[in-house]
């Protein structure tokens, strides 16, 4: 035997590498490479923050933006499921790959490193709310140098704002939640916040007195941040899932199911129990 295999070595080399070759094939997944089978269906997990209106677990359609990504993907052969998690995981969650992806970011040059993001949902509107007993008056962002900002830990609130953070003239203070910062701003410990403006007027009406919110409000926009599905950049199936969603949104806008989605979601969230 041995005296065969010496002077059969070279057919065995081969014999072997044909078994190696087979078992990679049949290892390999059907839709390696973002290919799936004949354009089929899809099934994804996308993690998600609560971010009443936009997105929440006890929200009618898990909130506004949840229902027009669920049905622009479903345009597309692409069933969703939401994970919601608390304050900023679900962002990580997508980064990490412990779940497909997320929805609602705007981009960032450090979130770019670990996500692929599709054309932009929709715009969420920022804006500093503040005391009415000590209004603030200013033109640039630059105007706001030497007050107490409180942010949201993990949250990006444009470049302009980081550069600004960056370069000493805007000086933050981060907590975990948007809450503890509405509490801040209402102990006088933080002199601005900035959030969405909808997002904010929702947290107040559902988590303070109405005394409590009437003593802050909200002014002009400081950025109209684009929010967007981001899909793990390592995901075998990465580039087809946003080419899907975007084709998905595209088809939606056109036909005006959009809006009329956007708008009967958000009614139906502001009469929704707390």
């Amino acid at each position: 035997m041995k005296q065969w295999l010496a002077g059969h070595a070279g057919t065995v080399r081969h014999i072997a590498l044909g078994i190696m070759l087979m078992g990679w094939t049949l290892a390999a997944p059907a839709a390696a490479h973002g290919q799936s089978p004949a354009g089929g269906w899809l099934s994804i997990v996308l993690a998600s923050d609560e971010w009443p209106p936009y997105l929440g677990n006890h929200l009618p359609d898990n909130g506004i933006l949840s229902r027009v990504v669920t049905a622009a993907f479903a345009r597309a052969n692409v069933s969703v499921s939401y994970r919601f998690l608390p304050n900023n995981r679900s962002l990580q969650s997508a980064r990490n790959g412990t779940a497909d992806g997320s929805l609602g970011w705007a981009p960032s040059p450090e979130r770019l490193q670990d996500l692929l993001y599709s054309q932009p949902v929709m715009s969420a509107r920022m804006v500093f709310f503040q005391r009415k007993s000590d209004q603030r008056r200013w033109t640039q962002l630059a105007d706001l140098a030497g007050l107490r900002i409180g942010i949201t830990i993990g949250n990006f609130y444009s470049a302009e704002f980081d550069r600004l953070v960056q370069q000493g003239v805007l000086h933050t203070d981060g907590v975990a939640d948007d809450l503890s910062n509405f509490r801040k701003l209402l102990a006088r410990r933080i002199d601005l916040f900035p959030i969405e403006e909808d997002v904010g007027q929702f947290l107040l009406a559902r988590n303070f007195s109405a005394a409590q919110a009437s003593e802050l409000s909200s002014g002009q926009s400081f950025w109209s941040a684009p929010l967007h599905v981001v899909i793990w950049r390592r995901h075998p199936q990465g580039a087809e899932l946003i080419t899907r969603f975007n084709r998905g949104l595209q088809a939606l806008q056109s036909s005006g199911e959009f809006e009329r989605m956007v708008r009967e979601t958000r009614l139906a969230c502001q009469r929704s129990q707390p």
